[in-house]
């Protein structure tokens, strides 16, 4: 009886499992070895850094999100599983559509592109509160922005 019992309850478990969609986690930047996909510079500056994660596992990673969004624009969506930015401030990752930027041409960045990532509005408010020449960009403004070196 018992043993009739944990096929079905096994094959249910396996097909639960099946129906879940993949998790995924940014990877630390490793400054002596890890290079912008787009650009080939070394990632020095992991204050700045963005990555993308590929369903197959494949870690693409960016010295600046404008390399990134670059990147993104040629990939294949149904490629990609999860893309991260770096929130300047607080140095921790956040997921790319859930994040906040600022535009702001006086800020440095490592492509000269001057947009700066946060993991919330509440900092990306902060940031331009000390920085009036910044504006606030939305993820959506990621991909109308002109993606042009400033300095």
């Amino acid at each position: 009886m018992i043993k009739r019992m944990i096929l079905p309850a096994l094959s249910i478990w396996v097909l639960v499992g099946c129906g879940k969609e993949a998790s995924y986690e940014p990877v630390e930047i490793n400054p002596d070895i890890d290079v912008c996909e787009v650009c080939n510079m070394s990632i020095t500056e992991p204050q700045f850094a963005a990555e993308t994660i590929m369903k197959d596992g494949h870690v693409h990673t960016f010295d600046d999100i404008g390399c990134m969004v670059e990147f993104l624009e040629e990939a294949s969506k149904d490629d990609i599983g999860e893309s991260f930015i770096r929130d300047t401030n607080a140095g921790e990752w956040a997921v790319l559509n859930q994040g906040s930027f600022v535009y702001d041409p006086e800020s440095w960045t490592p492509m000269s592109f001057g947009v700066l990532s946060f993991s919330s509005d509440k900092q990306a408010e902060a940031y331009l509160n000390k920085h009036p020449s910044g504006e606030l960009l939305s993820y959506e403004d990621l991909w109308n922005h002109s993606w042009e070196a400033v300095k």
